[in-house]
């Protein structure tokens, strides 16, 4: 039963803070994707209206840094997803190793109740039992 209090007191509460941590990169990672597009987007808009944008004839420099934040945080979300996965691979097999164990903890003690429910039944001798069937009938 300690295994079991140290799975769910422990790996299972861990496991839940990277997964936290997984979806906040992610959403970072989207929310410099989205960035990006909406950026594209404005330069569209203004070179279809032969109007130069600003930032670009300024050096694009703040689509350069979103560019490099969105890669960083693309490379963050792709390592915790890999450890989200690790984690939950170790984790299920842990939880089979583990009630596997309880498992056959429980066979065995089941298997020692009915030896020992065998043995007391052998050793007590009830039967036959005799029954007097003539103040059995005449009650009828």
């Amino acid at each position: 039963m300690n295994k079991l209090g140290t799975y769910l007191h422990k790996a299972v509460p861990d496991m839940r803070l990277t997964i936290k941590k997984y979806a906040n990169a992610k959403f970072e990672y989207l929310a410099y994707c989205l960035k990006i597009k909406e950026m594209d987007d404005e330069e569209y808009t203004f070179n279809s209206l032969d109007d130069p944008l600003p930032r670009v004839e300024e050096g694009n420099y703040e689509y350069r840094v979103v560019l490099r934040c969105r890669a960083q945080a693309r490379a963050h979300f792709l390592q915790l997803r890999s450890d989200v996965r690790v984690k939950l691979q170790l984790l299920n097999s842990k939880h089979v190793q583990d009630l596997t164990e309880q498992l056959e903890k429980w066979t065995k003690v089941l298997l020692e109740y009915y030896e020992e429910s065998l043995q007391i039944s052998n050793k007590a001798n009830v039967f036959p039992i005799d029954i007097d069937l003539s103040t059995v009938v005449d009650a009828q």
